[in-house]
């Protein structure tokens, strides 16, 4: 959401991962074929949800517009020209309807109108609507689950001989030891600290990895 580029993260990994933590552990063709039909109920059960929708924003977003509505409804706002306005609220803030702006930083990093914002279209000629960006849409949300994934019936397997099929080893061998299951830290991430109890130092080892 918003304009975040040059950040790297796991963010939207871990959720899945754990969406599919049951599945991860099965063998390849069963854990996709899992992976599947998990995506294909969940992309079923929001189409049926559509028909409800009457707004043109998806329901969670209207609801988060008229909180932002309500917020701000005692708050003074004084115009500038036609695009820009000072909100009086605490503290007062700067909003530019045209660019999309305000001073509190909310709109531009949710790309959704904030509770100054939605004084400031209060009081200009402008339509709230055209000021959402169109990934909020309902039309967007009904155009993302338009399509389907088709199911994909169990087929027998052909018969064939053992001989005709050698599986090699693999070349690479896997290194010794235990995995490795530890998240790759994004940028500005930090490790926090503990007190080992053989060294007395502050690090990321404990007493047993202490060297």
């Amino acid at each position: 959401m918003g304009a975040r580029y040059g950040e790297m993260c796991s963010n939207a990994a871990e959720p899945f991962n754990l969406w599919i933590r049951e599945a991860r552990h099965l063998p390849i063709t069963q854990m996709v074929d899992s992976i599947r039909i998990k995506i294909m109920n969940q992309m079923s059960k929001r189409r049926r949800k559509l028909p409800a929708w009457l707004g043109v924003l998806c329901p969670k977003m209207e609801a988060r517009l008229v909180k932002a509505y309500n917020k701000g409804r005692a708050w003074i706002v004084s115009q500038s020209n036609d695009n820009v306005y000072e909100v009086h609220s605490y503290p007062s803030v700067l909003v530019d309807v045209d660019r999309r702006t305000c001073s509190c930083f909310q709109w531009q990093i949710n790309q959704l109108p904030c509770a100054h914002a939605m004084v400031a279209i209060r009081n200009s000629s402008r339509d709230l609507y055209d000021l959402v960006e169109l990934f909020y849409y309902a039309s967007t949300y009904r155009l993302s689950y338009a399509s389907s994934i088709t199911p994909i019936p169990t087929i027998e397997k052909p018969s064939f001989q053992l001989d005709d099929f050698v599986i090699y080893p693999p070349i690479i061998k896997r290194p010794p030891g235990r995995p490795k299951k530890k998240c790759m830290l994004f940028r500005g991430e930090k490790v926090q600290l503990i007190r080992c109890g053989r060294c007395q130092r502050m690090g990321n080892h404990n007493k047993k990895t202490c060297k």
